[in-house]
C-alpha cells in the first residue's frame, strides 16, 4: 500500500475524538478503529498530514489538542513517526481525562465470553493480546487488548486496532487471513479492527463491571487455573496501574472496588497453548454459579 489521496479518519477513544485529514499515508490508518463509544467526547485531537515541504519522501504534520490548547508542528517525519505522533497525543489525551474523571487505567485485555467479562492482566509479552484474539475468534466480544478504565465497579475498554505480534501467528496462524495494517516497527507489528472479528464489541455493554479477573503468571509444562486471594490480585494490579498514575489512592480506591465484586484466578500455560480450552472452561463454571 502507497501513501497518495485524501485521508478522512474519525474514530472516538472514549472522551476524545480523533480526526486525521489530508494526504493519506498507510500507516496512519493505525489511528482509525470503528469501536463505538458508550458516551460522546469532550475533547479532540486534529491532526493534518501533508508532503514535507523541506524534506522529500517525508510527511509534515499538524497536530492540535482541545484538551490542553496545544499545537504541535512536525517536519520530516516518516509514516510510522507520523503515526505514533497523532497516536501519542491521542493517548496523552485519553489518559488526561480519565484523571479528570478518576478513573484509573488498567494493563489487561478485556472481552465478554458468554455473558461473563472477563479481564486478562500480565505483564508485556505475557500473551494478552493472544488469548484475548483466541476468544474473540470463538465468539467472544473483544474490548480492548491492552487498556481497561476503571471507576468503582465500572469498567470499560479503550478502544483501539489489537496489536499483534509475530508470536501470535504460532498460535493463532488463522489470524493471518485477517485484513491486517503492517507497521514497520523492529520486531513488526500488525493491526486488527476489532470490528472486523466475528462478535464485534457492542457498545450497548461497552460499560459495565469485571466478572472475572484472570492474570497471566507465565509458562510451565502444563495449563491451569488457581485462584488468587484479593489481596494478591490487588497488589499485582497496582503495581502495573502505578506505571500509569500518580494518584495512589485513588487507584487503590478503584482497585478495591472493583475487586470486591471479581471472582480472581491465575493461569499458567504450557508452551504454545493459547490457554482458550482453561478459560472457557473457567467461564462456563462462573456462569453456572452466576459468578
Amino acid at each position: 500500500m502507497t501513501a497518495g489521496g485524501a485521508e478522512n479518519i474519525r474514530s472516538q477513544y472514549l472522551w476524545v475524538d480523533a480526526h486525521v485529514t489530508g494526504t493519506a499515508v498507510p500507516e496512519v490508518r493505525v489511528v482509525e478503529h470503528k469501536v463505538a463509544s458508550p458516551w460522546s467526547a469532550n475533547h479532540r485531537v486534529d491532526a493534518h498530514v501533508v508532503p514535507s515541504e523541506s524534506v522529500p519522501g517525508r510527511w509534515d504534520a499538524t497536530i492540535r489538542s482541545t484538551i490542553d490548547a496545544t499545537r504541535e508542528n512536525l517536519v520530516g517525519l516518516d509514516g510510522l513517526q507520523a503515526a505514533e505522533s497523532i497516536y501519542r497525543t491521542v493517548h496523552r489525551d485519553v489518559m488526561t481525562a480519565a484523571r479528570i474523571d478518576q478513573w484509573t487505567r488498567l494493563h489487561a485485555a478485556l472481552v465478554d465470553c458468554g455473558g461473563v467479562r472477563v479481564a486478562i492482566a500480565g505483564h508485556s509479552g505475557a500473551g494478552k493480546t493472544t488469548l484475548s484474539l483466541a476468544l474473540a475468534l470463538r465468539g467472544a466480544q473483544l474490548h480492548a487488548d491492552e487498556g481497561v478504565f476503571i471507576r468503582g465497579e465500572e469498567a470499560v475498554g479503550l478502544p483501539r486496532r489489537v496489536h499483534v505480534k509475530a508470536g501470535t501467528f504460532d498460535v493463532l496462524p488463522e489470524i493471518s487471513s485477517r485484513e491486517l495494517l503492517h507497521l514497520p516497527y523492529e520486531p513488526p507489528v500488525w493491526a486488527l479492527d476489532p470490528t472486523s472479528l466475528p462478535t464485534p464489541p457492542d457498545v450497548a455493554a461497552g460499560l459495565r463491571g469485571i466478572d472475572v479477573l484472570l492474570i497471566l503468571e507465565g509458562w510451565s509444562d502444563t495449563t491451569r487455573v488457581e485462584p488468587v486471594p484479593t489481596a494478591v490480585a490487588l497488589q499485582s494490579l497496582a503495581e502495573q496501574s502505578a506505571l500509569w498514575s500518580d494518584n495512589h489512592r485513588l487507584t487503590l480506591r478503584n482497585l478495591a472496588a472493583l475487586l470486591s465484586n471479581t471472582a480472581c484466578f491465575s493461569l499458567t500455560r504450557q508452551h504454545l497453548d493459547s490457554g482458550i480450552a482453561a478459560v472457557e472452561e473457567l467461564v462456563a463454571s462462573c456462569a453456572t454459579r452466576s459468578i
